[in-house]
């Protein structure tokens, strides 16, 4: 595997079409169980430039639990908006976060969406 990293291979896509109203963005993520810490490292520096970001909403890191899963780790963020997603990558100090030489041992897979359908439990009183 190669240490150079593209920064434009670990970002989504931009829509294809112009897109109002909050995006979501699903990055898989392939980590051997003996790197979880130096992921973390990495993904804990990075998360860090998107929480300060105009537009960033929200974000969860999910770690599987079932054995034997391609992709141990999902990020899931949450974006006012497909431009603010956008303008977020373009910017070069996101381009030396994820051009980092570390990060080409975990390769990614990230997608925006936007919510089709949501629901919630009721409460339980």
């Amino acid at each position: 595997m190669s240490d150079t990293i593209k920064p434009e291979e670990r970002t989504a896509a931009a829509p294809a079409a112009i897109h109002d109203g909050p995006v979501t963005l699903v990055n898989c993520f392939v980590v051997h169980p003996e790197r979880d810490d130096a992921f973390l490292d990495l993904w804990t520096g990075t998360s860090g430039y998107f929480r300060a970001q105009p537009g960033f909403v929200a974000l969860r890191l999910h770690r599987a639990l079932s054995p034997g899963t391609h992709y141990r780790y999902i990020n899931v963020a949450t974006w006012a908006s497909a431009e603010q997603f956008q303008a977020a990558h373009a910017n070069p100090e996101f381009r030396a976060l994820v051009g980092q030489p570390a990060w080409s041992e975990f390769p990614s897979s990230p997608a925006l969406y936007e919510v089709v359908t949501e629901s919630a439990s009721a409460p339980r009183g």
